[in-house]
């Protein structure tokens, strides 16, 4: 009698810890509302930056990657994942709005290539949109990263230190609509634009020479280098800025190619000299006498302005 009652009691436990089985976003029978569910809640606001991407993510948050597609079109998924050997997916987590829904955080890892995508599922547990907010892909630059705010705004920004020194942020602020699509809201930069380039007035000159080209490090400072009249003289146009716009400095004129890789420029009108001394990916120049009279007077012509690429020109195909 005893032994028939350890036997049941055993039974029993079994099953109690079959059906106490701790679920997850691994699972391969998941509906829509079983993974929102499993998805950890995360605090607003999020910031979603380098180390977010090079952060190693636990197992446990690794999601069934068939089921996940299963909630997704499948354009969505091979838009967002086009590569998909060695594609892991992971959950970061989701912010729930009552009335709005769901925005769910998801990692992808395909071997070197990571990013994470913003999810978004309507209060009906329905797909409507998905962004790209980060990635290490090609185009990635330092100095970027995305917050996301308790109203669910989408700030992408830009930090950015010039040539120059100066220092800089760009914001761009978007929301997603009920229909997943992104909505700009708002630009807000702290970059003052009022000394930048308006122009270069000897840009339609030939550029044969090998030094002939632009030289910059941002918008605001530019060392353009033309042929001259004949071989051994250049076109050159400067424009730059510095002391964050306070000093700004601008010369027109055409210098004299004195040796292999350098170069003078004498004003005729004033005491005005400018050393110059190119590499095959950069110029530098100098004043070596005063040339107050084309910039302001805390600051000098000089400084060292890496080599632009030139835009690849397309042949145009004619027909026989």
């Amino acid at each position: 009698m005893m032994l028939r009652i350890i036997c049941t009691l055993f039974v029993t436990f079994l099953f109690a810890c079959k059906e106490t089985k701790v679920r997850s976003v691994a699972d391969e029978d998941l509906t829509i509302k079983d993974f929102l569910q499993l998805s950890p809640e995360l605090k607003l606001p999020f910031v979603v930056h380098d180390s977010t991407l090079q952060k190693k993510e636990k197992d446990s948050t690794a999601l069934n990657q068939k089921v996940f597609q299963s909630f997704i079109p499948d354009s969505v998924f091979k838009k967002n994942y086009p590569v998909t050997k060695q594609l892991k997916l992971f959950v970061l987590g989701k912010s729930t709005d009552a009335q709005k829904g769901n925005y769910v955080f998801i990692k992808s890892v395909a071997g070197n290539r990571k990013a994470v995508h913003l999810y978004y599922f309507n209060e009906k547990s329905n797909f409507t949109g998905s962004t790209k907010l980060l990635d290490n892909g090609p185009a990635a630059k330092p100095g970027r990263y995305v917050r996301i705010d308790s109203r669910y705004n989408i700030s992408f920004i830009k930090e950015q230190r010039t040539a120059t020194g100066e220092y800089w942020t760009d914001e761009s602020i978007y929301y997603m609509d009920p229909t997943g699509k992104m909505v700009l809201t708002m630009t807000n930069s702290t970059e003052d634009l009022s000394d930048e380039i308006m122009g270069n007035p000897i840009d339609t000159l030939p550029r044969k020479n090998k030094y002939s080209g632009d030289y910059s490090g941002d918008k605001k400072n530019l060392v353009s280098i033309r042929d001259g009249r004949t071989p051994k003289t250049f076109q050159f146009f400067i424009h730059f800025s510095k002391q964050n716009g306070d000093c700004v400095g601008e010369l027109k004129g055409e210098g004299e190619f004195t040796a292999n890789g350098k170069g003078v420029f004498h004003d005729k009108g004033s005491p005005c000299e400018i050393l110059f001394s190119f590499s095959s990916n950069s110029v530098s120049i100098k004043e070596t006498n005063g040339c107050g009279s084309y910039r302001d007077i805390t600051c000098f012509f000089e400084g060292s302005y890496p080599r632009k690429k030139e835009a690849v020109k397309r042949k145009s195909s004619k027909k026989k």
